[in-house]
């Protein structure tokens, strides 16, 4: 019988961190030599890449319809884009379009009326785009392949665009970074940039439902009759964040935790500490928090993924914590981090909780991944 050869828990470990590029030192750490690192440098298996690469799995979902289409028919978000760019693109003006997938926000730069649009993507997508733009008749729009951070415009440019919003906004960074590049390179002084700006949202919320079926409650009961506790109280299973559309009758208390200018910022703004309080006017439960943003699209236009707005493809973020019951005119108090690791360069979220009467720095910080 041929012997089959797959991979180990090692092989599957090794694969997952390098979703993300890394360096050489770490790619020894994790097995590989450096001549192993040469051999599958020749093979073509590996490659160098700049720092605002985008993980290969991103790479490989945005590089399909299925994604594609997803954003396309969410027509919150790419009519909001539109309006936006009607209001910011007019004729003569040279835009660039950082990260431009099926090539939509950059066709609308060129229905606006731009002299030239600089469509970027990294992805397969590019093919489509191309094709796209030449059966629109759009001659004012180029498709440019590659890392958007090595792109030439060849002159200063009026408007920047850039769709670089996660689920909860901070998670596509490296996209971020390389608009900051282009930005820090090729707009005008007076130029503009489209989003301009977003701030990042924490609600609390009391929902059983929630705790139940995606945070810490399942196991706190019998399952079927069974103890399964353990598995909480081992550290085995700590829940992850969620991607769901959440009721606005569960919100208790918002804070707007951070905000961030597309104009003169960069992706380190996305690390950040902060501590703040969610006010419990009636007696209820902690159950996480539900996270939500804004974009500043064009003067007096703006964008929200609130539970309370309309839905949009990005939904809302759920981070389930312990429970924690909150007397009346009682606040649960957070230390909200968000940070790159130091090995793997991976963005995660990191959330510290006290209760009432509680001392915030005794309490465990709860992290959750972002990408």
């Amino acid at each position: 019988m041929t012997r089959k050869i797959g991979l180990s828990a090692q092989g599957r470990a090794f694969l997952s961190t390098l979703r993300i590029g890394q360096g050489e030192a770490e790619l020894e750490r994790l097995g590989l030599d450096p001549e192993a690192i040469g051999t599958l440098l020749a093979a073509g298996l590996l490659e160098e890449q700049g720092t605002t690469m985008p993980p290969a799995d991103y790479q490989d979902t945005f590089g399909g319809w299925r994604s594609q289409k997803g954003m396309l028919i969410d027509d919150e978000r790419t009519l909001g884009f539109d309006r936006a760019i009607r209001a910011q693109v007019g004729p003569g003006d040279r835009v660039v379009d950082v990260g431009t997938g099926s090539g939509i926000l950059a066709m609308m730069a060129a229905r606006a009326g731009a002299d030239k649009v600089y469509a970027l993507e990294v992805t397969a997508m590019a093919d489509w785009a191309e094709r796209l733009a030449a059966r629109n008749g759009l001659a004012n729009m180029e498709v440019v392949r590659g890392d958007a951070a090595l792109f030439d415009a060849g002159a200063p440019v009026d408007v920047l665009i850039g769709e670089f919003a996660g689920m909860w906004f901070l998670e596509e960074w490296r996209h971020y970074a390389a608009f900051c590049q282009v930005r820090d390179r090729w707009l005008k002084p007076q130029g503009r940039v489209i989003p301009s700006a977003a701030r990042l949202f924490l609600s609390a919320v009391d929902s059983r439902k929630l705790h139940h079926e995606r945070g810490w409650g399942f196991f706190d009961q019998p399952v079927y009759g069974f103890d399964f506790s353990e598995v909480l109280t081992s550290g085995a299973h700590r829940p992850a964040r969620y991607i769901l559309s959440a009721e606005w009758k569960s919100i208790v208390a918002t804070q707007e935790i951070a905000r961030f200018d597309f104009k003169s910022g960069n992706e380190r703004d996305y690390q950040f500490t902060t501590e703040t309080s969610f006010l419990y006017q009636a007696s209820g439960m902690f159950h996480g928090f539900i996270g939500h943003f804004t974009l500043d699209m064009a003067p007096g236009q703006t964008m929200s993924t609130s539970c309370g707005a309309r839905e949009t493809c990005w939904h809302q973020s759920y981070f389930p914590m312990p429970a924690i019951p909150v007397p009346a005119g009682q606040a649960i108090t957070a230390r909200l981090r968000s940070f790159l690791t130091a090995d793997t360069e991976v963005l995660k979220f990191g959330i510290t909780v006290a209760g009432p009467g509680q001392d915030l720095n005794t309490q465990a910080e709860h992290v959750f991944d972002l990408e």
